[in-house]
């Protein structure tokens, strides 16, 4: 049993060389996001492009790694549930076929539990004025 770590991720992203993170590149993003960016030279600045930098490299290691191969289609998403074998979620629309539940009100029906509707609608009174 071993008595310290065998490997580490920093060891790991050491590995992978930084990547180049230009000002120009943040200011970008922080438009993207409608964020004010930290002034051009500053240790904000700096400091972003760091931290940045880090995850951009944990991202590039992580998309190095090899999975199994699966049976399943290349663009389809793996379930990732765990339930015991042979039982599952049924993603059929009538899931309550067989049971003895009353079927659930759908569309239009729900407007009956409505206090109050207009033309179809629901009506919601608001004390602001157009």
């Amino acid at each position: 049993m071993p008595t310290q770590a065998t490997w580490s991720v920093k060891e790991l992203l050491a590995s992978y060389p930084p990547p180049i993170l230009e000002p120009a590149h943040l200011v970008r993003l922080h438009k993207l996001a409608a964020l004010n960016p930290p002034s051009e030279g500053s240790a904000e600045l700096e400091s972003l492009r760091v931290d940045l930098g880090e995850l951009v490299r944990l991202v590039e290691a992580v998309k190095t790694v090899d999975l199994p191969k699966s049976d399943q289609d290349p663009g389809s998403i793996p379930d990732g549930r765990i339930w015991q074998d042979g039982r599952g979620i049924s993603f059929d629309k009538d899931v309550t076929d067989g049971l003895d539940m009353a079927p659930e009100p759908e569309g239009r029906e729900l407007l009956g539990h409505a206090n109050e509707t207009a033309d179809g609608f629901y009506l919601v009174k608001s004390e602001r004025r157009r």
